[in-house]
């Protein structure tokens, strides 16, 4: 039976672990605020229906917390080496052969995370939204109306509000 391991990595030393140790407390202190904001819009939520006064944004509110959490957790995973795995194959090969799997598995992480940082770039276009000035005008150039389209409650999103 293959155990899960909860302890932390090797602590490495260096510029860029030191950097890397840096974001991971700015991210566990972000993701602190986060369920704490995620905490109190619920009990908004539910104090309001209480009180027959349903402030109906509560839950959109959260949810889109909840989004940024899901991405800030899985940030600190990878910090962590706290993914889930499968131990079967790196169990059976010897210690240098592990190694080298482990580094294959980081680059591919890695070629995946840029290829998606890419995609969202383009998908979000921020230098087209700063040059068209708002939404609005962004959508009538290229058709994309990711920054008119309003959430429902929250109403972020609305046209010609400057997103």
């Amino acid at each position: 039976m293959t155990e899960i391991c909860l302890s932390l990595p090797p602590r490495r030393t260096g510029g860029l672990a030191r950097l890397s140790r840096m974001v991971l407390r700015l991210e566990k202190g972000i993701g602190a605020l986060l369920v704490a904001l995620i905490f109190l819009a619920m009990v908004a939520g539910a104090a309001s229906g209480w009180l027959r006064r349903p402030l109906a944004w509560t839950d959109e509110f959260a949810v889109h917390l909840m989004v940024c959490l899901a991405f800030l957790g899985a940030s600190m995973a990878i910090a962590l080496g706290q993914h889930m795995t499968v131990g079967l194959l790196p169990e059976a090969l010897s210690p240098k052969n592990r190694a080298r799997l482990a580094l294959v598995n980081d680059l591919a992480l890695l070629v995946f995370l840029i290829v998606m940082a890419v995609i969202i770039w383009r998908w979000l276009d921020l230098p087209g939204l700063i040059r068209a000035g708002s939404g609005a005008a962004l959508a009538q150039e290229t058709f994309s109306f990711i920054y008119t389209d309003p959430t429902q409650t929250l109403g972020c999103g609305k046209s010609g509000s400057g997103w």
